[in-house]
């Protein structure tokens, strides 16, 4: 996807740690893309999918060693999605996934999404390309707004979960 600079410190509002995230970006229809969600965001930034993948992710990262930015980002991913982190969890162990012997047979089109991320952001690799986050035929929002939560995961750790759970007085 993309190479993140990592940093401890991140903004203190959630449009800022989206922006901040996604700064290196060029790219003309992510950013109008990325604008879009933070707009549509602003009354209630979807943090988590749901209660169960913020009860999954937490109970994913409790033994994980919190400085691994690229394995929370991955993890925050794998637990959106329930039948992903069933098919996954058994190839996480402490501190590493082995994504080399997972494989999704019948997967939906949005745990395959969040499995490519997840994979991208931990490994390094290049099965999303910016263009496909890009393209809302390809991602829907409540994927693109889970994977921009991840790459901040990425960028600044556990950190940007609590910024985007602050008041934020400076939207766009």
């Amino acid at each position: 996807m993309i190479a993140i600079r990592i940093t401890e410190i991140p903004p203190s509002t959630f449009a800022g740690v989206m922006m901040e995230t996604a700064s290196a970006i060029q790219y003309r229809p992510f950013q109008l893309r990325l604008q879009q969600y933070l707009k549509e965001s602003k009354d209630s930034p979807m943090i988590y999918r749901n209660d169960k993948h913020r009860a999954a992710f937490e109970a994913a990262v409790r033994k994980e060693n919190k400085k691994n930015y690229a394995l929370l980002s991955a993890l925050y991913l794998l637990t959106a999605d329930g039948r992903l982190w069933r098919d996954t969890k058994r190839f996480v162990v402490t501190g590493c996934i082995c994504f080399e012997q997972v494989h999704l047979p019948n997967c939906t089109e949005t745990a395959y999404a969040l499995f490519c991320a997840a994979k991208d952001l931990y490994l390094g690799t290049k099965h999303l390309t910016i263009s496909d986050l890009a393209d809302q035929s390809l991602i829907p929002p409540k994927v693109f707004g889970l994977i921009c939560n991840a790459m901040a995961i990425r960028r600044f750790g556990l950190g940007a979960i609590a910024s985007m759970n602050r008041g934020d007085e400076a939207w766009l």
